[in-house]
């Protein structure tokens, strides 16, 4: 009786009441499905969102790691090439490389095995040529001292020699060379003039010497630098591939690597003019004859020696 009843009941709605339910449902379902698409759309849009702003800081990060790499770099090539440099002193060329151990030590954080590889190998030969050229610089820095000693020891004698003339010309012009203070004069005159001429000698020598020393750590101090760069050049192309800047590797190794050949023959034609110019640059800093620092009083006080246009005053005329 009851599911008759029922039956009854539905069978007294009007179908349009179906049509309208049936209608809606079926609207219904679709907003549903449409909602739950867009939905699913939009977190995976969140989620390439956030993927994207990820990458980007992660690009930004590495970007400004390897910036800060390339410099570090590119100085610690210009400190190579400065061992040779003689305008910069100690604390001047340490400024050169003050910092790039921390810029470098970061592609390790941040960096792919290729590009770290690329780096560790650069840093390996910049840390033995620096010690190579640390030894190389030794000699030069103690023949600069050893002129130096001899350019003091000139100037010393040459004050006495200086103030031994004045002496002697006053006793000339007092008529007093017959007397045992001009003796004394003489000697300090005459050895103070061959201390000149010995140092002038020895800082010939030690000249050549350096100019010798100052040739080869130029050399050296070249082919290092064009050697780093090779090592730099390498790791550039590892920067450029993480960070998926478009590069021929191929043509850009092989610019540079025309490059620095083309360095190195220039470096090694300037070598051989400055060995070839070295004894003509020394013999510049050789003694001047004797003649031309000892005059008429440094020779022997005797009046018969002299020329009658250089005798004292006393016995003229």
């Amino acid at each position: 009786m009851l599911l008759e009843s029922v039956f009854a009941l539905l069978k007294s709605v009007p179908a349009i009441f179906y049509a309208i339910t049936t209608g809606s449902t079926i609207t219904l379902s679709g907003l549903y499905m449409q909602n739950r698409s867009e939905s699913e759309r939009n977190t995976e849009r969140l989620r390439h969102d956030a993927l994207m702003r990820d990458r980007e800081r992660d690009m930004a990060l590495r970007r400004e790691v390897y910036l800060k790499s390339a410099e570090a770099l590119a100085h610690a090539q210009e400190y190579l090439a400065a061992f040779a440099r003689d305008d910069l002193d100690a604390d001047q060329h340490e400024a050169l490389i003050r910092g790039i151990g921390g810029d470098l030590n970061k592609v390790h954080i941040v960096g792919s095995m290729p590009t770290v590889q690329a780096i560790v190998a650069a840093n390996e030969f910049f840390v033995r040529s620096v010690a190579d050229l640390g030894v190389e610089q030794l000699p030069v820095k103690r023949l600069k001292e050893e002129v130096k000693a001899q350019e003091l020891l000139i100037e010393a004698a040459g004050g006495r020699r200086d103030e031994a003339l004045a002496r002697m010309r006053e006793m000339d012009q007092a008529q007093a060379t017959q007397s045992a203070f001009w003796d004394v004069q003489n000697q300090i005159l005459t050895e103070a003039q061959t201390a000149i001429e010995g140092a002038i000698e020895r800082m010939r020598s030690l000249k050549e010497a350096l100019l010798a020393a100052e040739a080869k750590l130029l050399r050296d101090a070249a082919h290092a630098g064009i050697a780093f760069g090779a090592l730099v050049v390498r790791a550039n192309v590892a920067i450029r591939r993480e960070l998926e800047m478009p590069l021929d590797a191929d043509a850009y190794l092989g610019l540079m690597e025309r490059s620095q050949e083309a360095l190195a023959r220039n470096v090694g034609n300037f070598h051989e003019h400055t060995m070839e110019d070295r004894r003509t640059l020394a013999e510049a800093h050789a003694a001047p004859p004797r003649a031309a620092f000892v005059q008429w009083f440094g020779r022997s006080k005797e009046t018969a020696a002299r020329p009658a246009a250089e005798a004292p005053v006393a016995q003229r005329g």
